[in-house]
């Protein structure tokens, strides 16, 4: 924890670099305090099937989760979001030029109390 999930149309103008960008924002968080960096997952899911607003082919979006235990404070989530805001617009740069291009961030509380996971012992 935390888990990053990263939406987007499949009508970015660049191919996104998502190993730069995921080193980029799990540095993000890691800078933030207490988040460990082996603790992070993050993966991008491409989308093809959306529509925005009109439909006009112009429009474009990149939609970032970021999953946290709920013991976050809502400043902890919002220094987040910020940090993540400015690591995603520099890699988006040229959609955000280039296109009707959204970038959304949400942040996500899951259960303390009932979230497990199994971790393989170091090799």
């Amino acid at each position: 924890m935390p888990h990053i999930v990263i939406e987007y149309s499949d009508n970015l103008p660049e191919a996104p670099d998502f190993r730069a960008l995921f080193a980029e924002l799990h540095g993000a968080l890691v800078g933030l305090g207490d988040v460990k960096l082996n603790d992070i997952k993050s993966r991008a899911i491409k989308l093809s099937d959306w529509y925005v607003g009109d439909g006009a082919a112009s429009h474009a979006f990149v939609h970032v989760k970021l999953h946290l235990i709920n013991r976050r404070t809502v400043e902890f989530k919002r220094r987040a979001v910020a940090a993540m805001q400015t690591v995603v617009a520099a890699h988006f740069a040229r959609a955000l030029a280039e296109r009707q291009c959204q970038l959304c961030f949400e942040t996500i509380d899951i259960d303390g109390e009932t979230y497990a996971k199994t971790v393989s012992p170091q090799l």
